[in-house]
């Protein structure tokens, strides 16, 4: 049951990746289809991240409630209930609450199935890095089916095929659930949660509050770069008079970050997950000072693929990495983590689309520039973190072996 439901979970983060992406590929068509702004193409992306905030904060209650498998039954059915309703709509407003709808879904996925592995797996970094690559191949492939057949007038068809795609993982996910029927019944039954709520946990122990309230910040910053890199990817080529590669240059920067999550994934057990966020942190300032100055298609291209190699294996290891520190509350942690991420990547939204309307790629890029430097500086102060257990995978595998 448990290698079963770690399976799916490729599938339920390469629809998160789908779904991550969805609107930033999309941007020229809404932009163009409804005479809109990248100010409201914001809105759009606000509204789709305020939903995955929600979906990520929900979920832990609903996990102790209903335990795993329930919430990530729910959460498709909300996907496909929010897409069903598209076939008979198109009309601007439902576009934003569907991206609500969506963004809800997908953030109850990531979280319900990241707490899922870190709890029941003791080679979870290499789990989740494995995850976090169908995130990245989900990512990936939105704008290489955009690219390859979707213009104008049809560009509501990749909403057609997510659909299909969900329902087809829908009907999977029942069967899979009615053949181990006894077991999803009395999941949460096995499922140990500690005395005491975990916000009197936190409070009380300063330390470990000051620990969380680190990795809650980078967790922030990290998404707001990542998340509107990509998203408004598209809209910097096209501002650097670069539309030609607007969505391709997508496409290069997910391929970049797959192929670092599988790296990642290889090289995870012999990882200091401290060092390698303090480094790759370091090298994604330096990328974003190069690109700021390239207008050149070809460097560009290459530009965002390295952006997408040197921040692959950020996430995963950072999540990994407060699951370790902070052991107890694993489903909060993960959630905790997830929602900050989607909350930068909400709120940093408003900041790239304003940037965006104001003629100068150096003000966007150097709002990232600014944010990786940060992170950083928050990279060290995890770095420097003291605690009982030296902060390395192989130190918590040992223990539990």
């Amino acid at each position: 049951m448990l290698r079963g439901t770690y399976l799916f979970g490729y599938a339920f983060f390469f629809t998160v990746g789908i779904i991550h992406i969805s609107t930033g590929s999309l941007t020229p068509f809404l932009l163009e289809s409804f005479n809109k702004t990248t100010d409201d193409i914001s809105v759009i992306i606000f509204f789709q991240f305020t939903g995955f905030l929600s979906g990520v904060l929900i979920a832990p209650l609903m996990i102790k409630k209903y335990s795993h498998f329930r919430t990530l039954t729910l959460a498709l059915t909300i996907m496909l209930a929010a897409l069903s309703i598209f076939f008979l709509t198109k009309d601007w407003y439902y576009i934003v609450v569907m991206a609500f709808l969506l963004g809800y879904g997908a953030g109850t996925l990531e979280t319900t199935v990241g707490s899922f592995v870190i709890a029941n797996f003791e080679s979870n970094a290499e789990k989740m890095s494995k995850l976090e690559v169908l995130f990245g191949l989900g990512a990936l492939s939105f704008p290489l089916l955009i690219n390859s057949f979707i213009d104008i007038n049809n560009w509501f068809l990749p909403y057609y095929c997510i659909f299909t795609f969900l329902f087809v993982l829908f009907v999977g996910w029942l069967i899979f659930l009615s053949k181990n029927r006894e077991y999803a019944k009395n999941a949460n039954q096995q499922v140990t949660f500690p005395d005491g709520g975990a916000f009197q946990y936190f409070i009380g122990d300063r330390k470990k509050s000051k620990q969380l309230g680190f990795f809650v910040f980078f967790a922030f910053l990290y998404a707001g770069i990542e998340t509107n890199f990509a998203n408004f990817l598209p809209s910097i080529m096209i501002n650097q008079d670069n539309e030609q590669i607007s969505l391709i240059s997508v496409s290069f920067f997910w391929v970049g970050i797959i192929i670092g999550r599988i790296l990642i994934g290889f090289v995870s057990r012999r990882l200091d997950f401290s060092k390698y966020l303090l480094f790759s942190c370091s090298c994604l300032i330096v990328l974003l000072i190069a690109f700021s100055y390239i207008s050149n298609p070809i460097l560009q291209l290459g530009g965002t693929f390295l952006i997408g190699l040197s921040i692959a294996g950020i996430f995963p290891i950072a999540l990994t990495l407060a699951s370790i520190i902070i052991q107890k509350y694993v489903d909060e942690v993960t959630s905790l983590f997830i929602a900050s991420a989607s909350f930068g990547g909400a709120i940093i939204s408003f900041l790239i689309g304003w940037s965006l309307n104001q003629d100068t790629i150096l003000l966007t890029m150097g709002i990232f520039t600014t944010m990786a430097v940060i992170l950083v500086g928050v990279s060290v102060k995890i770095r420097r973190t003291k605690t009982e257990d030296p902060i390395s995978f192989e130190n918590k595998a040992s223990k539990t072996q």
